[in-house]
């Protein structure tokens, strides 16, 4: 049977279906609209996250070309970029979060809705997949950092940085542009998941097959079932919206 492979020196080229998938995905909810007012903080979201998805895609090349130095430079202005990327992050999803909160509030002003105030809480918490990207991001990232002298861990780890992109880009795209909200019952935003897990899963049969190591494929594909498990389970629980109140702080 023929050897399968995978070169992670090639992951560049592989990263720039990222900027494909972000312009199909966010075309109709960002860059159709990108010269109308919008808030200053989406447009800078935009460009930190740009910046994260070329140094994806340069770092790979820089290892192909020998350009070690480049690399180990490039390394280190991620320090100062993954905060201000996590910064902003938190700060949209603490925007989206009270708008929720604001919408459920005047519905109950109005008539439209009889529900008390922790049930607005629990409703502007139903959705936690920002949040969860977040999580997700902080974990790969740490871990590709403590594995930086390891060259096969600190790749997969970068990679799986990477496939966090996916689930946004994927679902808006299916669900917007599509026009396809579920297949056969499925939502669109399990479907990305499901994409996410299938590529890891091909990617440790194939080193299942060459003999590598697949103790770190293996903990990123754990790490991202927990998470989209919990998408669906955690908003269940009276707790989360509890969690969520305290992490996006009061209202200022």
């Amino acid at each position: 049977m023929k050897k399968l492979k995978f070169n992670y020196a090639n992951l560049g080229y592989w990263f720039l279906l990222l900027i494909l998938f972000a312009f199909a995905g966010f075309y109709t909810t960002y860059f159709s609209k990108l010269f109308l007012p919008t808030p200053y903080i989406i447009h800078f979201h935009f460009v930190l996250l740009a910046l994260w998805v070329f140094m994806l895609i340069a770092q790979p090349f820089l290892i192909k070309y020998k350009k070690l130095s480049t690399h180990r430079l490039l390394g280190k202005v991620s320090y100062l970029l993954v905060p201000l990327v996590l910064i902003t992050s938190w700060l949209l999803t603490r925007n989206e979060y009270y708008r929720k909160i604001d919408i459920l509030q005047n519905d109950v002003t109005v008539g439209l809705q009889d529900i008390n105030q922790f049930e607005i809480l629990k409703k502007a918490s139903v959705d936690p997949a920002a949040f969860i990207s977040i999580i997700w991001f902080i974990t790969f990232y740490s871990l590709a950092i403590t594995f930086r002298k390891k060259a096969t861990k600190h790749a997969r780890y970068m990679l799986a940085t990477a496939l966090i992109l996916l689930s946004p880009t994927l679902d808006r795209f299916i669900a917007i542009n599509l026009g396809i909200r579920s297949v056969a019952g499925i939502s669109s935003y399990i479907i990305s998941f499901l994409i996410i897990d299938l590529i890891l899963l091909y990617l440790l049969f194939v080193d299942y097959r060459n003999k590598k190591e697949m103790t770190t494929l293996s903990t990123c594909l754990l790490i991202f079932i927990f998470g989209q498990l919990s998408f669906y389970i955690m908003p269940n629980f009276d707790w989360w919206a509890s969690l969520m109140e305290v992490a996006m702080m009061p209202k200022p």
